[in-house]
């Protein structure tokens, strides 16, 4: 009898011990495979070939990982994302329905993290965050490192941690169908974390704009403005021949003194789809006023820096995202050999110009309140001011 027990418990040791390297091996694979379809990637070969500290983050990430489990390792994994100054980047947790949200329950007083979060300046990363309805608070949990917790029940939600290029990262824990997320240039402006739901103001923000169902629009505000909304720099094809139509329209319509150019929320796209637009303006006669927000990303980026050198042209709002340099021109995906992770890699090769922008945005020339009124109001307060 002892001996059948000695049996088993050897089997049951050697089983465990052929997980563990099982594990072991298809966490290096899915490092290896991620940090090649990185080395492949332009920005990679512009920012980082041949950088020894990235090199070394590479072999610092590959111990870390050895015995780790999956949210271990894709933190882990997200290091060599984020080491990349490169804003279109995408890492996630490949989409399982079958999987069981992530519910990690710290240890925090959270009435006592509340007062002293109260206390943080709206401009401070810490602070207290809304999001459908819920409070949350985000505090520094080491050097350089935050989380964000939910204050009704002390479950983390994120974290956050400073990239090499002096700004904010963001693991966000969501759930189903995918429970983990890195969110690259997650900086706060005016309130709000760039790239997710969490912001400090329960009050609506003009700097939102509701764009409705379609991407164009014009229309005269009075007989000396014009109002030009251009939401989408989409290159789809669909996309393109609206924006085709839509510029037909306005052709020798854009006879006022004065013009507002509306950005707002334009999620970019490419100059197949903007080109057209940027070409009228430059040939407009009449002063543009640029309507920018954080939500302002990609080609729309560049879009600004297009205009701003005309004299012509004044930017306002608040920062735009800075996600702005490089791009996909083919949206490729790259699951890693677990199945567990997926990468979205860039191939576009960007402008040194843009470069100087990534994870920092472009600043308008003229700062607009975020709740004072609508921002078309309050350009148009502007223009007569002038």
């Amino acid at each position: 009898m002892k001996k059948l027990v000695y049996l088993f418990l050897f089997l049951l040791a050697g089983a465990n011990t052929f997980n563990a390297f099982a594990q072991k091996d298809i966490n290096h694979a899915d490092l290896e495979a991620l940090y090649t379809a990185i080395q492949k990637t332009p920005s990679y070969k512009k920012l980082l070939k041949g950088d020894k500290s990235y090199e070394q983050l590479y072999e610092d990430v590959k111990l870390k990982i050895a015995d780790a489990d999956e949210k271990q390792v894709f933190w882990q994994l997200s290091r060599l994302v984020s080491a990349v100054n490169d804003n279109h980047l995408g890492f996630y947790r490949t989409p399982d329905t079958t999987l069981k949200p992530v519910r990690i329950s710290l240890p925090v007083n959270t009435d006592s993290l509340k007062k002293q979060l109260q206390q943080k300046d709206k401009d401070a990363l810490e602070g207290i965050y809304y999001a459908s309805n819920h409070e949350f608070g985000l505090f520094a949990s080491g050097d350089r490192t935050y989380k964000m917790i939910s204050l009704a029940n002390g479950i983390l939600m994120a974290e956050v941690f400073h990239t090499p290029y002096d700004g904010y990262d963001l693991l966000l824990y969501s759930g189903k169908p995918v429970p983990y997320n890195l969110i690259k240039d997650a900086r706060q402006v005016n309130g709000t974390l760039l790239g997710t739901p969490f912001t400090k103001y329960k009050e609506n923000k003009f700097s939102i704009l509701d764009k409705g169902n379609e991407n164009f629009e014009y229309k005269a505000l009075n007989d000396k403005v014009g109002y030009l909304r251009l939401s989408s720099f989409s290159s789809s094809n669909a996309n393109i021949k609206k924006s085709e139509e839509f510029h037909a329209t306005i052709l020798g319509k854009l006879t006022t003194e004065n013009l507002i150019v509306d950005l707002r929320g334009n999620t970019g796209g490419g100059y197949k789809t903007s080109r057209k637009f940027l070409d009228l303006l430059k040939k407009y006669k009449g002063q543009i006023f640029v309507l920018q927000n954080s939500a302002t990303v990609s080609n729309a980026e560049q879009f600004i820096l297009d205009l701003k050198p005309l004299k012509k042209v004044t930017t306002l709002g608040e920062q735009t995202k800075g996600m702005i340099t490089f791009g996909s021109n083919y949206g490729t995906k790259v699951v890693l050999p677990s199945e567990r992770f997926t990468f979205s890699p860039t191939d576009m090769k960007g402008l040194e110009r843009d470069l100087a922008y990534e994870s920092k945005g472009i600043n308008p020339d003229v700062a607009l309140d975020l709740f004072k009124s609508d921002w078309i109001t309050q350009t148009l307060e502007y223009i007569n001011k002038r």
